[in-house]
């Protein structure tokens, strides 16, 4: 019965994603799948490692992250992940560190990534990430992926973000790693609400339109909701902010392959207020 821990995931994978490589392009960090997947355009945590580079700028002190899920409570297809941003006068630096799966099936991430902002009113990023893919028995293999990221406020209401992962097309073993391209809005109409819309396109698949919210209870308690159409996904979320970190919690379903429970933990290194992206309304 060896094989069919191996066989089950990978049959998941084909059903739900239509490709391998899932942990190369599967999001991460509960507070983002808590709202659906949406957070191209607030990208304002370490989260932003996965979902838009630039966004890393705007965490203004030293500051680290870890986060786990097991997709559909399969623990073959356990995910952890860890980051750490160091904010600096010229850009912020941010490593990162991903595992996806099992003894027989592994895929392993290791990136570094820099983050910048002109004149405080666009901020840019930049990832570069080693992917490495090992099959018990089949062998291993690596290659190099770039991605990139924008961030701007044209109102101060409004915050818009866009993303492009895997623009140099890499490959392992002649087989594409997933190249997508992700366009978000984040609009805050009142101040302890977030609301953000995003479209998200990998260029093999449909495109995906994602919805997704925040309400934020007396500074310290976070609210999240959120929606996807393909594949169709339903979640939900809360955080906790005890002043040194947050931790996160997410749940989304899908309505063929169940629930995936997703956990995160962030802490800061004396924090400090967070960079804040100038409007360029006049």
């Amino acid at each position: 019965m060896r094989y069919k821990r191996i066989i089950q995931p990978i049959l998941i994978l084909l059903f739900f994603s239509g490709a391998l490589f899932a942990s190369f392009d599967t999001k991460k960090g509960a507070r983002p799948l808590g709202m659906g997947g949406t957070f191209v355009a607030v990208a304002n945590t370490g989260d932003a490692t996965y979902y838009n580079p630039a966004g890393l700028w705007q965490i203004g002190n030293p500051y680290a992250q870890a986060y786990y899920s097991a997709p559909f409570n399969l623990k073959d297809l356990g995910t952890t992940a860890f980051n750490f941003t160091y904010p600096w006068i010229f850009g912020n630096g941010t490593i990162n560190f991903e595992s996806y799966g099992s003894d027989l099936y592994r895929e392993t991430t290791m990136g570094v990534a820099f983050s910048r902002s002109f004149r405080e009113k666009l901020i840019y990023g930049v990832v570069l990430n080693y992917d490495h893919l090992n099959i018990k028995n089949a062998g291993s293999a690596g290659t190099i992926g770039c991605d990139m990221g924008l961030l701007f406020r044209p109102h101060e209401m409004v915050t818009l973000g866009f993303a492009a992962r895997n623009i140099n097309k890499p490959e392992i073993k002649n087989d594409a790693l997933p190249q997508t391209f992700s366009m978000g809005a984040s609009i805050r109409m009142i101040d302890p609400l977030i609301l953000n819309v995003d479209v998200y396109k990998d260029i093999k698949f449909p495109t995906d339109v994602r919805f997704g919210a925040e309400y934020q209870f007396f500074d310290k308690l976070f609210l999240r909701v959120g929606m996807a159409r393909e594949p169709s996904l339903f979640s939900a979320g809360l955080g906790f902010d005890f002043g040194k970190g947050v931790v996160d919690y997410a749940i989304y379903s899908h309505p063929d392959l169940g629930v995936t429970h997703a956990i995160s933990a962030s802490f800061h290194i004396k924090r400090l207020p967070a960079r804040v992206l100038k409007s360029s309304y006049r």
